[in-house]
């Protein structure tokens, strides 16, 4: 059996009792020889098919990020609403043939970690405002975060469309609604690629990205570019400030320390590994930026990260915040299915 492709509990549901009660012995090798392989815990190893669709799939050519506020005020209103969310998985479009790499449209639903906490009674950790010296990062409103990934932008649109329209009316308040898009071979406007180190293997990402439980943590933030600004700045400066050449994104040799690079690693220069599923979105004329969208198992990447690129502790601030301005921020939690399911 292959581990990558089928979760342990969707084998043990094609089984019947007698076939199941003989191939116990293979499926618990199988799960054995996948945990060495990919390195998961035997929970982990066990726990496939549950996490949600956005968190360890390939970026799409298209994305969209809705964030919502949900009335808190009225009990049976917010109910309702939650029973509406649960089903936003089931929304999945599945590959039409296995040569397609990826499913015309993926979704997930997350709760701003201090909802979640309201609604489960589970201890998290917000996000919180950070400044430096080239900029800030302010705390953005909305407990409920919906993420898209599409082949076009009519099957996001329509994937929103299908949410919003679930949810009962007066339960919600848009704070935004953004469509990204793919940029050239996956760079940032800015003309960098985006994502360099990302975890290539799904197996990989899953390590990073899913805990024990199968949920996973988001941090979203939305990046304005100053590109007519950035255009006065000569490259090997612009290389400087994200540390990797712009051609190729290999990494800068020396590096310098208040690059983007540097300051995105911990304090021993050690990979902070998160899976990035970020996309540029806006106009030539009007705004444009940079939806950042990434997954961990736990927070403590994302703070470390955050921390130092505003200079925190050694006060070394990242240049790469010189050419954006960085105008929402905030921690989500996407629950495995599973999870959802209890709301």
């Amino acid at each position: 059996m292959r581990l990558a492709r089928f979760g342990i509990p969707t084998i043990l549901k094609r089984l019947p009792f007698t076939q199941l009660q003989k191939s116990r012995p293979q499926i618990l090798k199988s799960v054995a020889i996948g945990a060495l392989f990919t390195g998961l815990t035997w929970k982990q190893a066990l726990k496939l098919d549950e996490f949600q669709s956005t968190v360890v799939s390939d970026v799409n050519e298209f994305c969209c990020v809705l964030v919502l506020e949900l009335s808190e005020g009225d009990t049976n209103l917010q109910h309702e609403a939650l029973n509406a969310l649960k089903e936003i998985p089931k929304l999945v479009q599945k590959k039409t043939n296995e040569d397609d790499e990826l499913d015309p449209v993926t979704v997930g639903v997350g709760f701003q970690t201090k909802f979640w906490e309201k609604l489960t009674r589970t201890p998290q950790n917000d996000y919180e405002a950070r400044a430096g010296a080239y900029g800030s990062m302010p705390y953005g409103k909305g407990n409920v975060i919906v993420h898209v990934k599409a082949q076009n932008r009519s099957l996001a649109f329509e994937t929103i469309q299908k949410v919003v329209k679930s949810l009962p009316k007066g339960s919600y308040r848009v704070v935004s609604e953004r469509y990204g898009y793919k940029y050239l071979d996956g760079r940032d406007m800015s003309g960098f690629l985006d994502g360099t180190m990302n975890p290539n293997l799904k197996q990989q990402r899953q390590k990073v990205a899913v805990n024990e439980r199968g949920g996973s943590y988001m941090i979203h933030q939305i990046w304005h570019h100053k590109l007519d600004w950035l255009d006065k700045v000569t490259e090997d400066e612009q290389e400087k400030m994200v540390g990797r050449k712009k051609s190729n994104s290999f990494e800068l040799r020396p590096l310098p320390i208040d690059s983007h690079v540097s300051r995105t690693r911990s304090e021993d220069n050690k990979r902070l590994l998160i899976v990035r599923q970020s996309q540029p979105f806006g106009t030539v004329t009007g705004d444009h930026g940079l939806l950042f969208i990434a997954y961990a198992k736990d927070l403590n990447n994302f703070n470390t990260m955050l921390d130092r690129m505003t200079g925190k502790g050694d006060g070394i601030n990242d240049q790469i915040m010189k050419m954006s301005i960085n105008s929402y921020g905030n921690y989500f939690y996407l629950p495995s299915v599973q999870e959802l399911q209890k709301l």
